[in-house]
C-alpha cells in the first residue's frame, strides 16, 4: 500500500515583494498540472508572485530571485514559469539562460517533453517536421503556431548579448558578471512588461551580482 504524503508550505527565511491585486499563478498551476508537473507549495508561492499583476494589468515585479539548495525549487519553478508564459500569459519572446549550455539544453529537453506529452499543449506548437521544438546547436528554441518563442542561450564571457526578451531567466545566477547584465537590464526596463528571474544556489566569493540582488531583496528595496 502506498501512502501519499501531504505537501506543506515551508516558509522561506526571507520573503519580500511589492503589493499586487491579482495573480495568474493558479492558472499557471493548472497548466503545469495538466502537463503532470504540478507545483509544490513553495513553487506555488513563487508563481503567485511572479505572475502577480497590479491594477494596470502589468506585472507587479520587474525582477524576482530565488536562492535555495533545492534544484526543483529553482529549475523546476522556471520550467513552470516558461509554461505559464507560453500558454497562459502568451508572452511573445522569452529567454532561458544559464552559465553552462548543458543546463539550458537540459531545460530545453525537459520542457519539450512536457509539451509533447500533453496533447492540449502539443497542438499549439508550430507545425512542421520539428513540431516547433528545435535542438540544433546554438538554435535551441520552442516556437508556437502564433509566433511565440522561448529561446535557450548560454551566457558568454563577452557579455549578455542576445539575452534580451520580454521575460528572461538567469539560471545559475551565482556566475553572473557585470558584462552579462550591464546592457541587458536597461534594455529590458524599456519594455512595457519585462521581467527578469534570478535563480541560484548559495553564491560564491565573487558572486557580486547575485549578492546585490539578494541584499536588495532582503531589504525590500527592489521591485
Amino acid at each position: 500500500m502506498s501512502v501519499k504524503l501531504a505537501r506543506r508550505l515551508v516558509e522561506p527565511d526571507h520573503l519580500t515583494g511589492p503589493t499586487w491585486v491579482e495573480t495568474y499563478g493558479p492558472e499557471v498551476a493548472e497548466v503545469c498540472a495538466a502537463a503532470n508537473f504540478e507545483p509544490d507549495p513553495q513553487q506555488q508561492l513563487a508563481l503567485d508572485r511572479i505572475f502577480a499583476i497590479t491594477s494596470s494589468g502589468l506585472s507587479a515585479s520587474f525582477s524576482f530571485c530565488v536562492i535555495c539548495c533545492r534544484q526543483n525549487l529553482k529549475t523546476g519553478l522556471f520550467k513552470q514559469c516558461a509554461l505559464g508564459w507560453l500558454f497562459v500569459t502568451e508572452v511573445p519572446l522569452s529567454i532561458w539562460s544559464a552559465h553552462e549550455m548543458g543546463t539550458t539544453r537540459e531545460a530545453h529537453r525537459d520542457l519539450g517533453n512536457l509539451i509533447r506529452d500533453t496533447p492540449a499543449l502539443r497542438r499549439r506548437l508550430k507545425a512542421g517536421s520539428n513540431e516547433g521544438i528545435y535542438d540544433a546547436n546554438g538554435e535551441e528554441r520552442i516556437e508556437l503556431a502564433n509566433g511565440q518563442r522561448l529561446l535557450f542561450r548560454a551566457r558568454t564571457i563577452t557579455g549578455g548579448r542576445g539575452l534580451t526578451g520580454d521575460k528572461v531567466i538567469l539560471d545559475e545566477a551565482f556566475a553572473l558578471k557585470p558584462s552579462h547584465v550591464g546592457s541587458l537590464l536597461p534594455t529590458m526596463m524599456a519594455r512595457e512588461d519585462a521581467q527578469v528571474l534570478y535563480g541560484s544556489s548559495a553564491g560564491k566569493a565573487d558572486s557580486d551580482i547575485l549578492r546585490d540582488v539578494r541584499d536588495r531583496g532582503r531589504a525590500g528595496s527592489s521591485k
